[in-house]
């Protein structure tokens, strides 16, 4: 009976943690599905202009920086970034994110560009597009111009955010952004975590009344 016990509580918990391996939205990254709004002027690094079949320039994980070095220009990267040069002080880009970011304990989005060392812009969320709260600001002069950086920011009580804008913060010389991602945070499915809750508390049980029987004086 304790065997088939163990094994039935160890399947639970086999079950349970394949779940939070496998499944995408499960202790992984939340990345922008789509874009919603943008600028007449948001454009890649050499120039061509967002269009409908650019859009994912910005959506899905990172895949600028094909050797992985943090530089952007490399002969073997991809110009999948989208922003501003020099210039249009009003650009703006708006992502969409198909399941809402929650707000957790510490930061709950983090977004990967790359910029000049005058550049900044203003990062609101919204839950419903028309609402918007600022929660941060991002600024490009922590890293040289060209390598990528990665800011995060904390919602703040913010909850079930489905869309992130950025909104530029003046222009000139060195004002140029680029954002290659945006992936927000996910949290395990009610059902994985009762599944785990079940399986410790069953394997604690197991521990429990096996100390028992062993302490017990045999005759």
């Amino acid at each position: 009976m304790k065997s088939m016990m163990q094994l039935s509580i160890a399947t639970i918990l086999i079950l349970a943690l394949a779940q939070v391996a496998h499944a995408d939205l499960v202790l992984g990254v939340n990345w922008a599905d789509n874009v919603v709004d943008y600028s007449s002027q948001i454009q890649n690094y050499a120039g061509a202009f967002m269009n409908s079949s650019t859009e994912f320039w910005v959506t899905g994980p990172p895949d600028a920086d094909v050797d992985g070095n943090g530089y952007a220009w490399d002969a073997c990267d991809q110009d999948y970034v989208a922003g501003w040069r020099g210039g249009a002080p009003t650009e703006y880009l708006v992502v969409h994110f198909n399941d809402a970011i929650p707000d957790v304990p510490g930061d709950d989005l983090t977004v990967c560009f790359y910029a000049g060392s005058a550049a900044s812009a203003n990062v609101f969320a919204s839950a419903d597009g028309t609402d918007y709260v600022q929660i941060g600001v991002l600024e490009g002069g922590a890293v040289d111009a060209g390598y990528f950086q990665n800011l995060s920011f904390d919602f703040n009580g913010l909850s079930s955010v489905h869309y992130v804008k950025m909104e530029r913060v003046g222009d000139g010389s060195k004002t140029g952004m680029f954002f290659d991602a945006f992936g927000g945070v996910v949290v395990p499915e009610p059902g994985t975590l009762t599944l785990l809750f079940i399986g410790a508390a069953g394997l604690l049980a197991i521990r429990r009344r096996r100390g028992l029987f062993e302490d017990r004086p045999r005759g």
